[in-house]
């Protein structure tokens, strides 16, 4: 918006004050005069300038429209209720404001996305009282611009041309009003409920108290002249509009001229028969007399069907060739016209070609009756208006069936059609300060079913059939050949597993084979010494009572030391021969490996790990000391059940065995110097793995022993 002097030198003073380093923001502007200059300065001058202002409001808003005016003794000023009313939504009661409510409004200035126009957002609203304002002024409209009537409310007077509601911004009503020889819209918010009442304000002479506006509400930005007002309240009927709203003059050629038209023609009615029906809101009405042919484009979607007798009211328009009627209502009435004429056949050149052989569409054929034969080259879509390409002489005819579909039923591209129906030269209405319409184009409007006959099926054997054929045989022989591709890899795939599961086996084989032979040669060399040496050591201590007492205790303690060597011998010489290492997983492994230890002993195992998480060394670790625990479970504990419990968490595998065996004391547990060695063996074999070993046990209550391990990729 253009800035005036006063706006000019608070923009002026606002960016001084912003050079100086006093940011806008912190600044309160207290007289709507200042407010005022300060949003015709804009936003970028602006910023979120604050506002604490007290003025009387002179315009109130409504439920749907939050704007409302308001002046105090420096001016009057817009506000917008901002804290009311966030993207459609209530979203904090706020009082209900009347003309003359005093008011105090704080909030800052914010801009407007949409139209990029500063605006004075108010945040918090309070009455401070009520006062008697003076009769809104009747301001003719020449006045309207004066500044002095600038976002003040003032009165004027005239004739309802139309009534409507807005079918993008729904909320929106608008009048088209002829005031003092202008047409002025009269707008204004209301929940949608009162369609029926802007129709029985059409022909009504009112009076109306709002704003004058040069700019557009809502998304409508470009409207122009525009009269804005709270609502219905606002709005005095000082004659109503005919009780019968088809008793309006005739639309007569010789009163509803353009020029007539651009000076505002009030609404006009007309009868006749219905020649052809499309876009689901228009028709053709040939009029009674056959004198001529009426375009009607409809206020709603209430289409009447073709060859019905209506009369008709609406808004003359007129393309230049004719006149029409828009934003029209109907009723039918008894069938007074005469039948329509044949069709007669014609071909593009007749509808394009004048008879000297001059180019241009012969409007003379618009609302007659017609027959062309052509190519099907294009259906309807789902979606699209329901019109059908039509080849003749080189050219696509659009064959409009919306009003009756089912007359393409059966129809499929190829089909040789004769299709008859009302010709219809498609023209948009004339508009002041537009050029002269031209005709776009021509369609025919199909009436009946019947108005399309297949003269001729198109052949099998097309050539779009022959490309879907060799298409398919393509796409088979491309499937076959991926396929035969696919299998290859799979193939090849499927050979190198099963190499790698022979490789593997046979992998397995040698290290139990290797396992089996040291084994032995253990159990033949070690082992026979080791128990050759443990009885010469009982010999020694049950047959010679020389021996000192000292070295009788030393020789003791050095047999129990061979026995549990010789015990963890036989431990190695069952795992090498043992494929528990082989299991899949550890649950089963640790099945395999207490298997003669536990004998038939119950033994519940739940350690549902991979073997492929443990190396060789971590399985093997692993095996021993459960081996180990539910040794000394048995042969110490006298135990009946053992269970074996274990699982990851995150790089810590956490595992327990349990007995229901007699228990001990763990702080007062025999070790090393009493020849026990299988909790001390265990507990170097967990800090290996920077593990630790916690024993849970009393007399009688059995043993519970939980490891946590360190897994390292490393290790």
């Amino acid at each position: 918006m253009p800035l005036r002097p006063p706006a000019i030198l608070a923009a002026f003073c606002l960016a001084a004050a912003v050079n100086a380093g006093e940011p806008t923001t912190n600044r309160i502007i207290r007289t709507a005069a200042e407010l005022s200059q300060a949003l015709a300065a804009g936003f970028e001058a602006t910023g979120r300038a604050k506002f604490d202002v007290v003025v009387t409001v002179t315009q109130p808003c409504s439920e749907e429209n939050r704007t409302f005016s308001a002046e105090d003794s420096s001016g009057p000023i817009l506000m917008y209720e901002a804290s009311a009313w966030e993207n459609g939504v209530c979203t904090k009661e706020q009082p209900v404001l009347h003309r003359g409510d005093r008011i105090r409004a704080m909030g800052h200035i914010v801009l407007w996305e949409p139209a990029l126009i500063s605006m004075a957002a108010v945040q918090s609203l309070e009455i401070m009282s009520s006062e008697e304002m003076p009769p809104i002024p009747h301001v003719p409209f020449k006045d309207w611009a004066d500044a002095k009537w600038r976002d003040r409310p003032v009165k004027m007077r005239g004739f309802v041309k139309d009534a409507f509601r807005d079918e993008i911004d729904t909320i929106w009503n608008y009048l088209e009003v002829r005031s003092d020889h202008e047409i002025v819209y009269a707008t204004f918010t209301t929940d949608g409920t009162d369609s029926e009442r802007l129709r029985s304000i059409i022909g009504a002479e009112v009076e109306i108290a709002g704003l004058y506006r040069t700019q557009g509400n809502g998304r409508r930005r470009m409207i122009g002249r525009q009269f804005s007002t709270p609502g219905w309240d606002w709005i005095k009927i000082v004659k109503p509009a005919p009780a019968d709203p088809y008793a309006v003059p005739l639309l007569d050629d010789s009163h509803a001229t353009a020029t007539a038209i651009a000076d505002g023609v009030e609404r006009r009615r007309g009868m006749g028969r219905v020649v052809a029906v499309w876009h689901g809101d228009r028709f053709l009405m040939r009029t009674l007399d056959n004198a001529s042919v009426v375009r009607v484009d409809l206020a709603d979607r209430h289409l009447p069907k073709y060859g019905q007798c209506v009369e008709v009211t609406g808004l003359p328009e007129t393309d230049l060739y004719r006149l029409n009627l828009s934003r029209a209502i109907w009723r039918e009435i008894p069938a007074t016209a005469a039948p329509e004429p044949a069709a007669i056949d014609v071909t593009v050149r007749d509808l394009t070609v004048s008879a000297s052989g001059t180019r241009g569409f012969q409007t003379d054929y618009h609302g007659k009756p017609v027959r062309m034969r052509g190519l099907v080259r294009s259906l309807p879509s789902p979606t699209g208006e329901g019109r059908l390409g039509l080849e003749c002489d080189g050219q696509i005819v659009p064959v409009d069936a919306s009003a009756c579909p089912e007359a393409f039923r059966g129809v499929e591209i190829g089909c040789t059609l004769s299709a008859s129906g009302t010709c219809l030269m498609e023209t948009e209405n004339w508009h002041p300060n537009a050029p002269f319409p031209h005709v776009e184009g021509f369609a025919v409007i199909t009436r009946t079913p019947d108005d399309v006959v297949v003269l001729k099926r198109p052949p099998w054997w097309t050539p779009a059939r022959l490309a879907a054929v060799i298409g398919s045989l393509l796409a088979v022989l491309a499937a076959v050949l991926v396929w035969n591709r696919s299998l290859r890899a799979l193939a090849e795939k499927r050979g190198k597993a099963l190499a790698k599961e022979e490789v593997d086996r046979l992998a397995s084989d040698l290290k139990a084979a290797e396992r089996t032979r040291l084994s032995a040669e253990l159990h033949d060399s070690i082992a026979q010494n080791l128990s050759g040496v443990s009885m010469e050591l009982d010999t020694a201590l049950n047959g010679d009572e020389l021996i000192p007492p000292g070295a009788a205790q030393h020789l003791s303690r050095a047999s129990k030391t061979l026995d549990s060597c010789r015990v963890e011998l036989r431990n190695c010489i069952w795992d090498l021969r043992s494929r528990a290492l082989d299991e899949p997983d550890m649950d089963r492994a640790i099945r395999v490996a207490l298997g003669p230890t536990v004998g038939k002993k119950k033994l519940l195992v739940r350690f549902n790990v991979p073997r492929s998480v443990f190396d060789e060394n971590t399985a093997r670790t692993i095996l021993n000391i459960v081996r180990e625990l539910a040794s000394n479970a048995i042969r110490h504990g006298h135990a009946n059940e053992i269970r074996v419990a274990g699982g990851l968490d995150g790089d810590m595998l956490r595992f327990s065995v349990c007995d229901d065996g007699t228990g001990f004391n763990p702080e007062r547990r025999p070790g090393v110097l009493e020849g026990h060695f299988g909790l001390k063996g265990i507990e170097e074999r967990v800090s290996f793995f920077n593990g630790e070993m916690k024993i849970e046990s009393s007399p009688g209550q059995g043993t519970r022993v939980a490891i946590n391990l360190k897994l390292e990729e490393d290790r």
